[in-house]
């Protein structure tokens, strides 16, 4: 590094920087600031308005009996870029090792007595907008603030109250009394959301000492130099907190935010301890490749799980929604009505969620039925495939009745509920849904008036959401095969594990034809793809004999409005995909 010599006004090189007490200057460059070059001929730079800067920092520093001073427009050859790069990655620790930094607030009149309150000129002041001043606040174990005219202000341990209150940072950090690792990604990220640097690069740049990593500069590459902060970040920390900014705009469909300005908001989002650990994750030619704890929420959507609370919604986690695209291990960011996250206790995490407007952008869970919860592992790309854009908007949790036109949904069979008290179904739409978070079974049609080979259509998605549909035949409502049919509506419980238990057979399918279950004669598990949905023929093997039964196909379509019962309930469907269900039957 350089320093300047406070008695001759001129560079000295040094090697490092615990070889010299120093005190060093923090200020807004303005016009005519002293470059090297220009310290390399002090008539020149006595000329420039800068200038003046420099000599009342070396007159405050022999004052203060310190011999040398650092300043960042003439201590940095910049004409050297290995010389700019080590500048920019030590800056933090030089403006740490300082013995004193002297704070010069050029838009700061102390004393004029119409310049208004301290406070409010505080408040003013440019100084605290500027991204490279967030660390020449905080790395300096002493500061001291001084106003145009170099009239001294006051420290800024004495002034931490009021610091806090204008730029959002704890108290205890700028009193150095807790080290920057005690504050969350996310906090230290929203010390830095409404500050900016004149090059689009520099935001980036001006945080690497706020987060302890280096990486080399590219200026040129703009607003990719804060994704290569992050980047660096998650490479030696797991802090979930990195994730827990708000979706602002629809194309924010990664994980990583665009810019500090995301986590405006998140200065208490602090992280919570994981006993067993989190799992690691990095970035791939996949996107950025993790591993959460997940649960369904609609089709091809689920909430994850951060570890990482709002210290205003104490002992709450935080869930975001991610949404699958047409590859399996491919996801995106989305919000759902609105939201970025749902909140839920720990053991909430175990329960259903309902929607519930509530504070700082997120979803309530409330306690209804048990759903099944696993790891699924996620890649996730900063920006969508154009192959992809479809699929962000979603899917109705439901399915759409095509054909035939006049069935709907049973309310009770066999004793057992068949469509859940929560279910809604729609005779203007022909669509039947539940809510989200809800998964599993959907409902049961009554198909008996149009095939008296084909009785009972059920319908409901795996864990995966993969469509999932039993057909129920003329045997299996006949005396006999009664207990049969009780179970086979059961069995959609056990389609909320991943992978399926294998409580029975799927179907046999060959080239698009199904056949009934071996042990369950008249009845067909068809399980689905939730990419091409299902087209299938049914064929029932009965004496020897096989027989056509019909043709189901369900298969996605877009819709375009709104759902809602009879209580007023609705789930917004607008610009949504839903399965439509075709049945077919033979004339046997």
């Amino acid at each position: 590094m350089w320093l300047i010599n406070a008695r001759i006004l001129t560079l000295e090189e040094v090697w490092d920087e615990a070889d010299r007490e120093y005190a060093i200057l923090s200020h807004r460059w303005e016009e005519e600031e002293v470059s090297f070059k220009d310290m390399q001929n002090l008539e020149v730079a006595t000329k420039k308005k800068g200038f003046l800067k420099i000599a009342k920092s070396c007159e405050l520093a022999l004052k203060d009996n310190y011999s040398y001073v650092w300043v960042d427009t003439c201590c940095i050859n910049k004409e050297s870029s290995a010389e700019l790069s080590e500048a920019i990655n030590s800056m933090y620790r030089w403006y740490q090792s300082s013995s004193v930094c002297y704070a010069f607030l050029s838009d700061v009149d102390h004393g004029a007595p119409d310049s208004g309150t301290l406070e409010q000129q505080i408040e003013e002041s440019l100084w605290f907008d500027r991204g490279w001043t967030l660390q020449e606040l905080l790395a300096p174990s002493h500061l001291i603030f001084y106003d145009r005219s170099w009239r001294y202000i006051d420290t800024k341990r004495a002034m931490s109250e009021m610091l806090m209150r204008r730029t959002g940072i704890d108290s205890l950090a700028l009193e150095g009394e807790n080290s920057l690792e005690a504050y969350s990604i996310a906090q230290r990220m929203s010390w830095a959301s409404r500050r900016v640097t004149t090059r689009k690069e520099d935001i980036g740049y001006c945080l690497l000492g706020i987060f302890g990593v280096n990486m080399p500069m590219l200026y040129g590459e703009g607003t990719k130099a804060f994704m290569r902060l992050q980047e660096e970040i998650i490479k030696q920390s797991d802090d979930h907190t990195i994730f827990a900014w708000p979706i602002h705009r629809e194309e924010q469909v990664g994980l990583l935010a665009d810019s500090p300005a995301a986590f405006a908001g998140c200065q208490n989002v602090r992280v919570l301890s994981s006993g067993k650990g989190r799992s690691a994750y990095s970035m791939t030619n996949r996107g950025l490749s993790c591993e959460f704890i997940a649960k369904p929420y609609s089709p091809n959507t689920y909430f994850v799980r951060l570890d990482c609370e709002n210290i205003d919604m104490a002992d709450y986690h935080l869930g975001m929604f991610l949404r699958r695209l047409s590859e399996d291990d491919q996801y995106a960011r989305v919000t759902v009505e609105g939201h970025t996250f749902i909140k839920a206790t720990a053991s909430e995490w175990d329960m259903s969620p309902r929607l519930s407007h509530t504070v700082w952008d997120t979803l309530d869970l409330d306690d209804i039925h048990r759903v099944i919860r696993t790891h699924i592992e996620v890649n996730v790309r900063q920006a969508i495939p154009k192959k992809d854009l479809e699929w962000i908007q979603g899917f109705v949790n439901g399915f759409r009745l095509v054909t035939p036109k006049n069935v709907k949904p049973l309310n009770a069979f066999e004793g057992i509920p068949t469509t859940p008290s929560d279910c809604i179904w729609n005779p203007r739409t022909s669509r039947m849904q539940i809510p989200p978070g809800e998964y599993g079974y959907v409902g049961t049609l009554d198909v008996s008036a149009h095939c008296r080979n084909m009785q009972r259509v059920l319908l409901g998605f795996d864990f995966d959401y993969n469509p999932v549909c039993f057909v129920l035949g003329h045997n299996q409502l006949g005396g006999k095969s009664r207990q049969a049919t009780t179970k086979e509506i059961v069995f959609f419980d056990y389609f909320k594990q991943r992978p399926f238990l294998g409580i029975i057979d799927w179907s046999q399918v060959d080239q698009g034809q199904a056949w009934d279950l071996e042990k369950h004669r008249d009845i067909w598990a068809l399980k689905g793809d939730r990419v091409n949905g299902i087209d299938v023929s049914l064929k029932s093997r009965s004496r020897g004999h096989f027989y056509d039964i019909g043709k189901i196909t369900i298969s996605r379509a877009q819709v375009s409005d709104n759902d809602r019962n009879d209580h007023g309930k609705s789930f917004e469907a607008e610009n949504k995909w839903v399965w439509d269900v075709h049945i077919k039957f033979s004339k046997r």
